[in-house]
């Protein structure tokens, strides 16, 4: 599993680098193209749209990869190591099931979508749809890897939530 989740790190470190760099780039030229050539690209702002919305799921997913999330943990420093590490597994095991559900109707919305398409682009609407279930399938990936690591041993105190 920790092999599965690093090789799906990977992919999310080297594609948003280039969706960055592309927002970067598309934003530049389409500002170019605005205000000195007077001849704004219709497409520019839908692309960034596009690309923000798979940046934003795959950086979530590594966050949650890196455990960057914000946690509100006074309730669980009250409890010796042994009753947080119960507690993590709970909490997991709840995160695990709701994002199974969310799993399943994204990947059942993305598949009834009609052959729609963007309004500028002119690209199939699935493209930009599907960073929703690829980001929850990288999420739930990341989630699992550090559930099993959770159950194999006890987490260090840097771990813990």
């Amino acid at each position: 599993m920790k092999t599965l989740s690093n090789w799906v790190e990977r992919i999310e470190k080297n594609v948003s680098i280039l969706l960055m760099a592309a927002i970067t780039l598309v934003l530049f030229i389409a500002v170019v193209y605005r205000y000195f050539l007077s001849a704004p690209l219709f497409w520019a702002n839908e692309a960034t749209i596009f690309m923000m919305t798979w940046l934003t799921f795959l950086g979530g997913s590594l966050g949650l990869k890196y455990k960057s999330q914000a946690s509100i943990t006074f309730l669980v420093d009250r409890f010796p190591v042994k009753g947080k590490r119960i507690l993590l597994i709970i909490t997991h095991i709840i995160i695990l099931a709701a994002l199974a559900l969310l799993l399943y109707l994204s990947y059942e919305w993305v598949l009834t979508l009609s052959p729609q398409k963007s309004s500028s682009m002119r690209i199939p609407m699935w493209i930009p749809y599907l960073s929703v279930p690829v980001g929850l399938t990288f999420a739930f990936i990341h989630l699992l890897d550090y559930m099993v690591d959770l159950i194999k041993k006890t987490p260090k105190r840097s771990d813990v939530l």
